[in-house]
Parts: C-alpha cells; structure tokens; sequence
C-alpha cells in the first residue's frame, strides 16, 4: 500500500475501530519516501510530497471497514533541560544549534536525543540535565526560507554611509 497524504489525526476525534500502529523512530517521521511495516504485519510505503512532508504521533494512514493504521513516535532515550530563563534558553539553543543537533520543545523543557558528549557539556555547565525516555513530537525549527531575502521590500543599496572623520 502507497501512502501519498495523511488526512487527518487520531488525536483530535475518537476512533471506534481496531488500530494497527506504525510505530517508528523520531528521525523517520521527517523522512518523505520509506518502506514501512505496521505491528500487525501490513507493508506501508509512503511517499509524502508537497506540503505534507513529515508524520506525526497520531496521523492516520490508512482506514477500511476492518481497522485503521496510525503512526505512533516511539520513546527513546533524551537529555531533558529545564530552562529557568530566557537567556539559559538562548545559549543553551544557540550551543545546540552551533552542533547541528534537533533540538524538541516540549512546554517549557528542551528535550534532545540522548548524545554522552552534549550531556557531559550541559553537566559541566551548570545546566542540571536529565536522562530519561520521552517521545520526541515538536521538534524546533529555525530554517529560513531560501528566498527569504529576495521578499524583502527594501534594500540598502542607495542608503549613503557616513563616516565622521576626527
């Protein structure tokens, strides 16, 4: 079975059928093609193109009389960091960011996958972080739209620079 969209989500209405999930791992719900297999055996291929480009905890799949499929995000080990302050939140972002790490929101926690080295540093920094198991749903995204600049109404091209000199 070929999956091209998702129509809708199981946690927003109740559902009286049997469920089959897909369970899969944080990384994979960005994946846009992959081959998958449900707890009861059922192959999935999915194929997300367009504006529907990631799954989500929840997304329904598939439907018939008999049962529906839907994908649950598995828990997996994370570092969990709760944030007292705006500017503990900045740096602690930043430094993530700056190692190209996903980085989840969650309330006011920041949550990514368990990395020693990223521990160790949020440790030695004074970050109190904690080891646990969580699902990873929202991850933060900062990517700027590649033709952002060209949108932009204004330009500096003819603004004169003055310099004083003393």
């Amino acid at each position: 079975m070929i999956i091209t969209e998702i129509t809708r989500n199981i946690n927003r209405e109740h559902v009286d059928k049997p469920v089959d999930l897909l369970a899969i791992e944080w990384y994979e719900s960005t994946k846009r093609i992959q081959r998958l297999r449900t707890e009861r055996g059922m192959d999935i291929a999915v194929k997300l193109l367009g504006s529907t480009s990631c799954l989500q905890d929840g997304d329904i799949l598939f439907e018939d009389d008999d049962k529906i499929v839907v994908v649950t995000i598995k828990p997996c080990e994370v570092i969990q960091i709760k944030a007292s302050d705006f500017l503990q939140i900045a740096y602690v972002s930043s430094e993530i960011g700056n190692k190209h790490l996903p980085l989840f929101v969650e309330a006011n926690e920041l949550l990514m996958p368990y990395e020693r080295s990223m521990y160790a540093w949020l440790t030695k920094n004074g970050f109190d972080p904690i080891c646990c198991e969580r699902q990873l749903l929202r991850q933060f995204n900062a990517n700027v739209d590649p033709k952002h600049h060209q949108k932009l109404k204004f330009s500096t091209k003819n603004i004169p620079l003055f310099i004083k000199d003393n």
